[in-house]
């Protein structure tokens, strides 16, 4: 190194150019340059290493959020869980559940017995009063809202299933003849149009200890639309019973 700068300086001392073409301060530069040749290589490559880095960081960063996000949308049910919410196909099974469940235990309560309290309020006259020229039976009402009153959208509702389309008849024909009746099997069928459904309830009376015959009732129960009634029955009739309320109404 040190006769490399010998050179350099006897080669400017030689010049015929001396004392102008280089200046104290340009030869202070070149015997830096000399002595440290590599230092300003160095400089000029740390900004472009420095970028590099930060632009590999960046698509890092990037692929990292990505893998993230689709991770997270590939798994709805576990943020709804979290979240409290439901699916649509969930709600719906909710409430074709409750609907099921609404038809069940009125079946329930009309082919079980015969229910001697409910036959007791309907044909006993001390329940009987007159109001404004008008017969009311208050103790058979609260009863009727206590057992069906749950499951139809309002006591109108249960006053025409009783009065227009048989409710509490198959009690009264196997009370005033001796029948027994139990619920053997129910099938629910929810039909094309919402809120609509069809069923059919295997029925099984006895008589006199005789032995036990069965008979297939078939019907149609409409729910409500409302929100607010949401599972409730609005219609409930009975379409074929196969015979068995004339059975039960016999005497034989």
């Amino acid at each position: 190194m040190e006769e490399q700068l010998s050179n350099l300086k006897r080669a400017m001392d030689d010049t015929v150019y001396k004392g102008n073409h280089f200046s104290e301060e340009d030869k202070v530069k070149i015997r830096s340059a000399i002595k440290h040749p590599h230092k300003k290589n160095r400089l000029e490559w740390f900004p472009k290493l420095l970028t590099v880095a930060v632009f590999i960081g960046c698509i890092i960063f990037i692929t990292d959020l990505t893998k993230k996000n689709i991770n997270s949308s590939d798994k709805p049910s576990q943020l709804e869980q979290r979240n409290g919410t439901k699916t649509e196909e969930q709600r719906n099974n909710e409430d074709n559940w409750v609907r099921k469940t609404a038809i069940k235990k009125v079946l329930e309560q009309e082919f079980t017995g015969p229910d001697e309290k409910l036959v007791d309020l309907l044909s006993n006259p001390k329940y009987r009063t007159v109001v404004n020229n008008m017969e009311e039976n208050q103790e058979l009402d609260k009863y009727l809202a206590e057992v069906y009153g749950p499951y139809f959208a309002d006591f109108s509702r249960i006053e025409a299933f009783i009065g227009a389309f048989g409710g509490t008849k198959y009690q009264s024909f196997a009370y005033m003849n001796g029948y027994k009746l139990s619920l053997k099997n129910i099938t629910i069928e929810q039909e094309n149009i919402l809120y609509r459904y069809t069923f059919i309830a295997k029925v099984g009376y006895q008589k006199n200890g005789d032995e036990e015959k069965t008979a297939s009732v078939e019907g149609e129960v409409v729910f409500s639309t409302k929100e607010k009634e949401e599972g409730k029955i609005l219609g409930f009739q009975y379409v074929n019973d196969n015979g068995l309320s004339n059975i039960l109404s016999s005497n034989n």
